[in-house]
């Protein structure tokens, strides 16, 4: 078998940035630049040279933030400038002094004082601008930023936006450093054979030689214990070269489940003087690549994962540190140990927050849709040959590397999303090859390679179905496995988001989904060579752009003319409502699929039979990587008792049982079960249920008599309570609900069949109804020991036979069973019925059988519950929502940008289809 070793090896940019911070010895001061600048959408002459932006056209903005969405109409290929005057403190003297850009959309120029720094292209890497000869310490500076939204802009950032993301969207910072070390060093952790030891070594070199300098090493663990090093100290060579190694003996690894990070502090030191210093956090773990097997730490893991794009619900295609934080928070609780940083590189602080979490990740270079997808005002776009774009491919996969490279959490590079092939790619690959030995490559469509070049060390196949067999651009998958490496699905199970009248209806579609998701995730797991999955996607693609901003499908949020009907029908533009989470970082109802669907633990028999011991034996399934089942804390409650136990080893990826204790084990008696971390964390819960029914406690009540008043067209049945239930016998249906206190609508029931219709985009057809033209034919009812049965027999127009039994009980209780006959051979979307009630219904209640056996109280798709059909709060554009997802009435994206209305429209937890009544 093909082993490929890839040890850790990055190197560290510089220092965490941090507000207005430095360390304790003042050796390397950090200034934040976020906040207001002043923006001019329509400059004149040359701004740079203009030290007066107290005129009107002059206005404030935030940074980070798009321009758009705080207002600015910008236009491709038109520069706007930013401008702010900073304070240069008198202690950066003697100093290198650097501004550092995290990210600026898309082409940015640079003036300090009015002069000109340097240029960049590329929208989401990290870059730096020596400003030291244009600037002096102790005194002010203006700075100056040009950029250009590019409509040929690489990345298709804007495009795929549906509107231009330009401006400074990431973090602005001030640096002084040494004039003789930037803090570049190269970092190898390489563990043994055994998985044991490990060989760290840190290397680099000086900007210029200087013999009196010293590089200094302290290494502590996660306790903060100093981990002795034979070798602690290193003089350059000749050249300024340096290279320390030390053995270290057993060192904690990093996974995604034991996320152990060491402390490294790397010091400089000129005549024995310490000018710098840094503290890096770093992992232990090493990656393989074994035939067809991804290896971490010698053991194979499989990636549960979602892909994530940057987006902020005002500023747009940004990410902050607060809404970082909640994403990973978010994966971690949704079981998820993977993300794919589509479609080009996250900030450096969301990749420290996965080593510290433990999140693997793929990081994407800004390259998209090359000669693939694109829309018409972005063509060509097909540069993946042209040598005039070749600096753009290089330079930001060179920024993203050299940025990124340090962290355990980043696993394989991706050098650019569904793009067509060619020698631009090539070059790319070549590249990370050439200067990162530690991590494995993919490209996606590997399809579109050549077989004669290399350009890929694992194959990313997107959207297979539940079946995992699969031909994209010739490459052949069978049930998620390939045999001639491993195999990542980065895009699947696509969160339904396209077909808007489904979504709109009935946001119970969003409860189904999982049911898929789960079908693939067990798929992917015993496949051999199968690697995982990545859901598509992590966060809702939708921008709430200011409802007065101009533009609006001129030249931003114009439709696309291969989509019909139009996704968004207002200033809400994007692709659609496709995460598991929205903007806002509320859980959607998918969430909890996810978590369910790819759980490390699953429980294999969730109904038991009566057991004379009390004593439950519970088949489970470790579905971890490196974490056996006995780290984990089982609780369990049953009949008002509660109990923790720990259980027995079963070692990853395999299965074993639990044994649970119980004072008894009744038909009808449930258990909950739920598995929790070290940490406290919930993995999964389920419901284990004793097969059987509970013995009746109470003896059955009489029977209350129901009176029968019959006309030509009117079927009176009066309850108990002066209850009537009404039927209209022209229609064969129930037409009413009459009260002491009045009446109101309850009309039916209505057959509801729905069919998969034409197709229109991606997964989406039209839906053919079928509940038409009823013509009732046959009208009877009878008394039985149950109340009323009354039998309804008719035809729709297209449905030649539909019979209904509709029984009305002493108690009050409507049951109705339904046969079709002729149904339509076609593939079949819905079959139930439907009801038509009248406003003075307020809430509706349900119990029916889940998919899931358990699921959070006010779940939409929970196995019984109650709620109000309407909210008293209305969430209001671009304002904070007050209320969880499932009681919004409509979505911005879909239903236009005019706020809710109190009480009006129903919520979206009252709405969702019941199935499985």
């Amino acid at each position: 078998m093909l082993m490929i070793r890839y040890p850790i090896f990055f190197i560290i940019f510089f220092f965490l940035r941090c507000s207005a911070q430095q360390n304790p010895e003042n050796l390397t001061p950090v200034i934040t630049l976020d906040g207001t600048w002043k923006i001019n959408t329509e400059p004149v002459g040359e701004p740079w040279k203009n030290n007066d932006f107290s005129a009107p056209e002059w206005r404030d903005i935030q940074v980070p933030g798009e321009a758009m969405m705080q207002g600015f109409a910008i236009r491709h290929d038109e520069p706007f400038v930013y401008k702010k005057k900073i304070e240069i403190p008198s202690s950066f003297a003697g100093k290198d002094i650097l501004l550092r850009f995290e990210g600026v959309y898309s082409f940015a120029r640079v003036w300090a004082n009015g002069h000109f720094v340097r240029e960049h292209s590329g929208g989401f890497t990290q870059w730096d601008c020596d400003i030291t000869p244009f600037v002096k310490a102790g005194e002010s500076a203006m700075i100056t930023v040009e950029v250009t939204d590019r409509a040929d802009e690489i990345s298709y950032g804007s495009g795929y936006a549906k509107h231009q993301i330009g401006g400074i969207l990431r973090s602005v910072s001030l640096l002084a450093l040494p004039h003789n070390f930037h803090g570049k060093i190269t970092i190898i952790t390489d563990l043994d054979e055994q998985y044991v030891d490990a060989i760290l070594t840190v290397a680099g070199k000086l900007i210029n030689p200087v013999a009196v300098a010293a590089i200094r090493l302290e290494l502590k663990d996660k306790n903060g214990r100093k981990v002795m090093l034979e070798h602690e100290e290193v003089s350059p060579e000749k050249d300024g070269s340096f290279s320390l190694s030390n053995l270290i003996r057993s060192p904690e690894k990093w996974d995604a489940e034991h996320p152990v990070l060491y402390d490294l502090k790397v010091s400089y030191y000129e005549n024995d003087k310490l000018l710098y210093e840094k503290i890096h956090k770093i992992g232990f773990r090493e990656i393989e690549i074994n035939g067809n097997r991804f290896l971490v730490n010698g053991r194979p893991v499989k990636l549960r994962g979602a892909d994530r794009h940057d987006i902020h619900p005002l500023l747009g295609r940004v990410s902050t540190p607060d809404y970082e934080l909640r994403d990973v928070q978010l994966a971690k609780e949704a079981n998820i140990n993977f993300i794919r940083t589509s479609h080009y590189p996250p900030t450096d602080n969301f990749l420290s927050l996965c080593d510290a979490y433990g999140i693997y990740v793929e990081d994407e270079t800004a390259v998209c849709f090359v000669g693939s997808h694109r829309t018409e005002d972005y063509l060509p776009g097909a540069s993946q040959d042209d040598p005039a774009f070749t600096t753009r491919y290089l330079s930001q996969l060179e920024e993203m590397v050299g940025a990124h490279r340090n962290h355990p959490s980043v696993i394989f590079w991706s050098i650019g999303n569904e793009n067509v092939y060619g020698s631009n790619f090539k070059k790319s690959y070549n590249w990370v090859k050439e200067n990162d030995l530690t991590r494995p490559v993919i490209f996606s469509y590997p399809g579109r390679v050549p077989s004669n070049e290399k350009a890929y060390d694992i194959l990313s196949m997107h959207y297979p179905p539940v079946t995992g067999d699969m031909v994209q651009n010739g490459i052949e998958t069978k049930a998620f496995g390939y045999g001639k490496m491993p195999v990542i699905f980065d895009e699947w199970a696509h969160v339904a988001c396209y077909n808007n009248n489904t979504i709109r209806e009935d946001p119970n579609v969003r409860g189904f989904w999982g049911r898929s998701l789960d079908m693939m995730w067990q798929g992917v797991f015993e496949a051999d060579g199968g690697l995982g999955g990545a859901i598509w996607g992590m966060i809702d693609e939708t921008f709430m752009l200011p409802d007065t901003l101009p533009g609006f499908d001129e030249w931003w949020g114009k439709m696309d003319k291969r989509i019909l009907p139009a996704p968004y029908q207002g200033k809400t533009v994007g692709y659609g409502e496709w995460g598991i989470i929205d903007t806002w970082r509320r859980k959607k109802p998918e969430f909890w699929s996810v978590k369910k669907a790819y759980s490390p633990v699953r429980v294999l028999q969730k109904v038991f039979e009566k057991q004379s011991s009390g004593r439950l034996h519970v088949p489970v399934y470790n579905r971890f990587d490196h974490t056996d089942l006995n780290e984990l804390k089982v609780n369990f409650y049953h009949n008002g008792t509660s109990g923790t136990l720990t259980p027995g080893s079963i070692p990853p990826h395999e299965k074993g049982t639990i044994f649970i204790d119980l004072h008894s084990w009744e038909p009808g008696d449930t258990l909950d079960l739920e598995f929790r971390n070290q940490n406290d964390r919930l993995i999964d819960k389920y419901l284990l249920t004793c097969a059987g029914k509970k013995a009746a406690k109470n003896p059955p009540t009489a029977k209350a008599p129901i009176t029968i008043d019959e006309t030509k067209n009117r079927l009176a049945l009066t309850l108990k309570n002066n209850v009537k239930v009404v039927f209209d016998k022209q229609t064969g249906m129930i037409s009413k609900i009459e009260k002491p206190s009045g009446s109101f609508t309850f009309s039916g029931p209505h057959l509801n069949l729905r069919t998969k219709g034409k197709p229109v985009l991606y997964s989406t057809s039209m839906i053919k109804d079928y509940d038409e033209s009823w013509k009732m034919s046959d009208f009877s009812y009878a008394k039985t020991a149950e109340g009323i049965t009354v039998s309804v027999q008719g035809s729709l127009r297209k449905i030649p036979d539909v019979r209904y039994v509709i029984t009305v009980t002493h108690d009050g209780l409507i049951s109705v069973n339904y046969k079709v006959n002729g149904m339509p051979q076609e593939y079949i979307r819905e079959l139930g019925l439907r009801f038509a009630v009248g406003e003075k219904i307020d809430s509706v209640s349900w119990n029916r059988k889940p998919f899931w056996s358990y699921y959070p109280e006010g779940h939409l798709s929970a196995p019984h519950g109650k709620t109000a059909l309407f909210s008293s709060l209305a969430n209001k554009y671009r304002q904070p929502p007050q209320k969880d997802w499932v009681f919004d009435t409509k979505s911005f994206y879909y239903d236009g940008t005019e706020d809710e209305v109190p009480g009006k429209g129903l919520t979206y937890l009252a709405k969702a289809t019941k199935e499985n009544i």
